[in-house]
């Protein structure tokens, strides 16, 4: 019985292999040249290409041609398209060394801008900047609006007096917002200053007057209220830098862009500058050297539908003056504060902590109804500085304020503002 089984079992194993072999032998072995199924793909395409015919074959290819000739043309296109729109400021010339090209953001920066007083009677640039960034704003798309934002890197801006018209410089009465609008096709909503330079020159004084602010850092944001806020001053600036002197700038701006009229409340302070570092211009212009002592200023100011009010405080610490204009039979304090501030009613305070203060007010409107509110608060800035010379800002003026005194008196007709009676 063994045996029997022994054979049956030899008879099955002999059977299972005779059916691997037979089914093994159906399926063709592996070639070394076959390739995978996927890789007939490519023939595909260039069946279909072939397939195109010559005439579509030709379009195609000069299309891609023709896009990136273009792609490597934009540069120069947009370059001289830049220096164009410069060459249109009256007074002024201006020129763009290159262009950069950005497509994937929308985006395009400007290398080495200057602009320049045409005549050649100013020694320096009015504006320098080695990049400007110019792009589309791709957050604000989130919000259903499509502007654009500027960044300025590393500025500087040159404002120059001289004896006549030609040997000075300000940048008034150009129009730099068409300007730089006539750059980008979509509204500006943001713009932004990095590390800039502002400088007030005079060449023309027997020892050159330069007087200056750097490290300035400024953002203006929602210019064209893209958020659709409802707020009566919907958009902001907000800007510090260092001031010659070792002296601190601050300024926050709250405005309404799209109003007709300036529309604006500011707040800015000037602080702990050494008086000492501005003897130069309070030479030529005060006939007076600072021995010692530091200077601080503080303005609140806001403007409504063209009025405007606010006030200026002015702080002299520790100040010693020394007059060389004795001619004037003036004593010393009177020939500073009428050098600086055009006034001769300073108030006297804190005698024992050496301290000269004082507060003017200042009121009036915007007779012209083209007065931009950037230029209005930027004259602001400049007669502040100028006029008026307490260690806290007070109580900032708004809005409101304005609207209730133009409620019940008429505000002078000026486009400068106008210092009262010094407090």
């Amino acid at each position: 019985m063994k045996t029997d089984k022994t054979h049956l079992s030899d008879h099955r194993r002999s059977e299972e292999l005779t059916f691997r072999r037979s089914d093994s032998s159906d399926a063709p072995l592996p070639s070394k040249n076959s390739e995978p199924a996927n890789k007939s793909k490519p023939r595909g395409l260039k069946k279909r290409w072939q397939h195109l015919g010559l005439k579509i074959q030709i379009t195609i290819i000069s299309i891609i041609v023709l896009l990136g000739a273009l792609r490597i043309a934009m540069p120069y296109i947009v370059r001289d398209y830049v220096n164009k729109q410069l060459a249109k400021l009256p007074e002024y010339t201006g020129h763009v060394n290159a262009i950069d090209i950005h497509l994937w953001r929308g985006a395009y920066k400007i290398r080495d801008l200057q602009i320049s007083k045409t005549g050649g009677a100013v020694p320096v640039p009015f504006f320098s900047a080695p990049a400007i960034d110019i792009s589309l704003q791709w957050r604000e798309l989130f919000h259903g609006s499509v502007v654009g934002e500027i960044a300025v890197e590393e500025p500087q801006l040159n404002f120059v007096s001289g004896p006549t018209d030609k040997e000075s410089q300000s940048g008034k009465g150009q129009p730099w917002e068409k300007t730089v609008q006539s750059f980008y096709p979509f509204d500006l909503n943001q713009f932004e200053i990095r590390n800039g330079n502002v400088h007030f020159k005079d060449f023309f004084k027997s020892k050159p007057v330069d007087i200056y602010i750097t490290n300035l850092y400024l953002v203006a944001t929602n210019l064209t209220n893209t958020r659709d806020k409802k707020e009566k001053l919907p958009a902001g600036v907000t800007a510090r830098a260092q001031a010659l002197g070792d002296g601190q700038f601050t300024m926050a701006v709250k405005l309404d862009p799209l109003a007709l009229r300036p529309t604006y409340e500011i707040n800015a302070t000037l602080t702990n500058v050494d008086l000492t570092a501005l003897n130069d211009f309070l030479r030529a212009y005060a006939k007076a050297d600072v021995e010692k002592g530091r200077f601080s200023l503080f303005t609140s100011v806001a403007s409504v539908d063209g009025n405007y009010q606010g006030f200026i405080k002015v702080l002299f610490q520790n100040l010693d003056v020394f007059a060389w204009d004795k001619e004037r039979k003036k004593n010393i304090l009177q020939i500073f504060w009428e050098g600086i501030l055009g006034t001769l009613s300073a108030g006297f305070k804190n005698h024992p902590h050496d301290q000269l203060a004082t507060q003017i007010p200042i009121s009036g409107s915007y007779t012209n109804s083209h007065v931009g509110v950037f230029p209005a608060v930027g004259n602001l800035l400049k007669n502040a500085f100028i006029r008026a010379l307490v260690p806290n800002i007070g109580k900032p003026v708004q809005v409101q304020d304005v609207e209730k005194k133009v409620g019940n008196s008429p505000s002078p007709s000026s486009g400068e503002a106008l210092p009262s009676k010094a407090k």
